[in-house]
C-alpha cells in the first residue's frame, strides 16, 4: 500500500468514525454540485461520491474537489474500468467505489493512489477483494445477520461499509453488526431535490447516527423467565409477571437488584391506578394486589368467550380498566376488548373481532386507546370515552410491513412514538405517530414481550425462553430476562 494510499485511508477511516455516511449523489449536476456539498457539510457529512452515471461525473468531483478542499473527502461511484479509476484520480477524486468485485479495477485504484472500495455480495467476493488489496469493502444489500456473519471472519482491518436500501432506523443494527459506515443515496438525494430538503435529510441521518452511538442494551436481570410479560414503572422499580411459573418480578432500578414474589394464580399483564395500587389480569379477571404485593384479590369473573383468557392490559386515569384478549388456541376473530371501571366492578366487552388483542396504552389526553393485534399485525388507535367506557371504530397507524417478527406488547413514549416488542426477531422498534419505523434496536434474546418506559428514562424490555432449545438458550443466555436500554444516551 502506497503512502499517498495509507493516507487516503487513514483520513477516510477518521471521516467515518466521526460521521459513518457517505452522500451517494447519483445524477448530481454542476449546477447544483456546490449548495448540496454545503448542505451535507452543514449537517455533518463530510465525505460523498458521484456516481459515474451521473451527467459529467468527472467536472462535478473536479469542481468540488476544488470548491470544497480537505471540507469534503470527494470519490466516484459505479467504477468499472481502469481507465474510469485514472480519471477519478485526475479529477480530484480520493477513493473509488464500485458496484462489483474487479480485482484489475482494485489494482488500478491502488496503482492511481485511491482506495479502492468493491462491492460483495457473498463471502467469495469479499475473500477475493481483499485478497486483490481492498481494505473498504461495500455490503450490497446490506443486512445485519449477514454482515455479522461475515463480520467474524474478515481480518480486522477490513471495513465494511452498508449499502443499499438502508433507513435511519436500521443505523443500529447494522452498526452492532459490524458496519463501519453507510453508503445512503436515494434516501439523501435524488436529481432536482432541493439542496435545503437534502440538508434536512442529511440532518435526520446524523441525528438518528448520533442516537444509535449514544443507545447501551444490557442485561438488567435475568430471572429466567418463561415469558416476560407487563412491565411497569413504580417507584424507581420496574415491575413484570412470569405467568408460566406464577410470579411478581421486582427489579429495583437504582440499586440494580430483582426479588420475585410467587403468585397464587397467573397474572397475564400489570397496570398502575392512580393511586398508586398495582393492578393486573388474571385469566378471566382484574387482579389488585395487596399493599406488600405479595397477594393477589380477584374482581369479578368476566365472560372472555370459550377457550379465551385475558392477555393485556392499560388503566385509565380515572382508574378504569381495560383488557385484550386471545383464544388459547390464537384462533382468528376471537379476542376482544373489555372495559370495567374498577377493579371489583363487573365489566363488559366494549370490541371484538380481535385475533390477539395486545400491546395495550392510552395516548397522553386518554382519548384514545392504542392496541396491538399480534394476530394480524396491525397496531390500532380506537377513539375512547373513559368516562361512558366506550370505544369508536379503530384505525389502523401501521400493519408493520416490512419487519421480521411478531409485534406483541408496547410503550408509549413522551413524544408520542410507540416502543413495540417484535416477538421472534429479538428487537425493540419505534414506530412514529404516523406509522413510520423510526428505530430498531436489536435486543439479545428472540422473544421479546413487551416494554415500559422507567422512571429513569431508560426502556425496560422483558424477555421470554419458553420453547427455545438448549443450543438456542446457550446462543441466547439473556432469554427470560429484563434488558435496559439507554433511548435518550445516558446510562
Amino acid at each position: 500500500m502506497s503512502g499517498v494510499k495509507q493516507d487516503i485511508a487513514q483520513a477516510f477511516d477518521a471521516r467515518m468514525a466521526a460521521m459513518p455516511v457517505i452522500a451517494i449523489l447519483r445524477g448530481l449536476t454542476t449546477d447544483d454540485a456546490i449548495p448540496v456539498g454545503e448542505a451535507l457539510l452543514d449537517a455533518g457529512i463530510t465525505v460523498a461520491e458521484v456516481p459515474l452515471n451521473s451527467p459529467s461525473p468527472f467536472e462535478t468531483i473536479a469542481l468540488l474537489s476544488a470548491h470544497f478542499g480537505e471540507r469534503l473527502m470527494l470519490g466516484a461511484g459505479t467504477v468499472l474500468s481502469t481507465d474510469d479509476a485514472a480519471r477519478v484520480a485526475e479529477a480530484g477524486g480520493r477513493f473509488c467505489v464500485a458496484p462489483n468485485m474487479d480485482p484489475a479495477v482494485i489494482r488500478a485504484c491502488l496503482q492511481q493512489g485511491l482506495l479502492p472500495v468493491p462491492g460483495f455480495a457473498t463471502a467469495t467476493e469479499a475473500f477475493a477483494a481483499v485478497a486483490a488489496g481492498a481494505r473498504h469493502l461495500k455490503c450490497y444489500p446490506a443486512q445485519s445477520p449477514q454482515l455479522s456473519a461475515l463480520r467474524a471472519v474478515l481480518p480486522k482491518d477490513v471495513h465494511v461499509l452498508a449499502v443499499g436500501g438502508a433507513v435511519p432506523g436500521d443505523a443500529l443494527g447494522l452498526l452492532a453488526a459490524g458496519a463501519a459506515g453507510f453508503g445512503v443515496g436515494s434516501d439523501l438525494y435524488t436529481p432536482g431535490r432541493p439542496a435545503d430538503e437534502v440538508g434536512a435529510r442529511a440532518r435526520h441521518w446524523t441525528d438518528a447516527l448520533h442516537r444509535a452511538r449514544a443507545v447501551r442494551v444490557t442485561l438488567a436481570c435475568q430471572p429466567h423467565a418463561g415469558v416476560g410479560e407487563g412491565p411497569v414503572a413504580c417507584d424507581g422499580h420496574v415491575l413484570w409477571v412470569d405467568p408460566t411459573t406464577r410470579r411478581l418480578i421486582d427489579f429495583d432500578t437504582a440499586a440494580k437488584t430483582w426479588h420475585a414474589t410467587a403468585l397464587s394464580e397467573p397474572v397475564w399483564s400489570l397496570g398502575i391506578a392512580p393511586d398508586g395500587r398495582l393492578l393486573g389480569n388474571g385469566e378471566t379477571h382484574f387482579v389488585a394486589f395487596s399493599d406488600d404485593r405479595t397477594r393477589v384479590v380477584a374482581g369479578p369473573d368476566i365472560a372472555v368467550g370459550a377457550g379465551c383468557r385475558l392477555n393485556d392490559l392499560a388503566v385509565d386515569p380515572r382508574g378504569g380498566l381495560w383488557a385484550g384478549s386471545m383464544h388459547r388456541g390464537v384462533l382468528a376473530g376471537r379476542g376482544g376488548l373489555f372495559h370495567a371501571p374498577s377493579v371489583d366492578a363487573s365489566a363488559r366487552q366494549v370490541a371484538a373481532g380481535l385475533g390477539v388483542a395486545n400491546g395495550m396504552a392510552f395516548s397522553h389526553d386518554a382519548r384514545t386507546l392504542f392496541v396491538i393485534d399480534t394476530l394480524y399485525r396491525t397496531l390500532l388507535a380506537y377513539p375512547a370515552d373513559t368516562e361512558a367506557g366506550t370505544l369508536g371504530e379503530p384505525v389502523i397507524v401501521t400493519d408493520f410491513l416490512g419487519l421480521p417478527g411478531k409485534p406483541d406488547g408496547m410503550a408509549l413514549d413522551a413524544d408520542g412514538t410507540f416502543w413495540v416488542a417484535m416477538w421472534g426477531a429479538g428487537q425493540v422498534v419505534r414506530i412514529a405517530p404516523n406509522g413510520a419505523v423510526l428505530e430498531r434496536i436489536d435486543v439479545p434474546a428472540p422473544h421479546v414481550g413487551s416494554a415500559c418506559i422507567g422512571e429513569d428514562g431508560m426502556l425496560y424490555v422483558s424477555t421470554a425462553r419458553v420453547r427455545m432449545s438448549e443450543e438456542a438458550l446457550a446462543r441466547a443466555p439473556g432469554a427470560g430476562g429484563l434488558f435496559r436500554i439507554s433511548i435518550r444516551g445516558g446510562g
